[in-house]
């Protein structure tokens, strides 16, 4: 059975924000493992853009994930895992909200 670790759930595609960086602390979710990161989008329009990032001090984060293009409401990708890891709306939409999560 796949476990879960939630990166945020109901963000507004409206606002551009960054969601708490969560701490992969413990197997099969640590640094290094990879793990299928998940955005669900509801209610998308416009021109969102959201990313999965990573970091090693919850300070610094690099994208590791990108959706930019409303093609679906639910994209997958594979991802390295780093020691925080977190969803982030960098470019504004006109409606909708995004969750993401972490498969392992």
């Amino acid at each position: 059975m796949s476990k879960l670790k939630i990166l945020g759930a109901g963000a507004v595609l409206t606002s551009a924000v960054a969601q708490t960086g969560v701490e992969m602390d413990g197997s099969p979710f640590s640094r290094g493992f990879n793990a299928i990161a998940t955005i669900n989008l509801t209610g998308a329009t416009g021109t969102p853009t959201v990313l999965i990032e990573g970091s090693d001090d919850d300070t610094t984060y690099t994208t590791l994930m990108t959706v930019s293009a409303i093609t679906a409401s639910m994209v997958k990708a594979e991802v390295t895992l780093q020691p925080y890891m977190r969803v982030r709306v960098s470019a504004v939409g006109t409606a909708g909200t995004v969750s993401a999560w972490l498969e392992a």
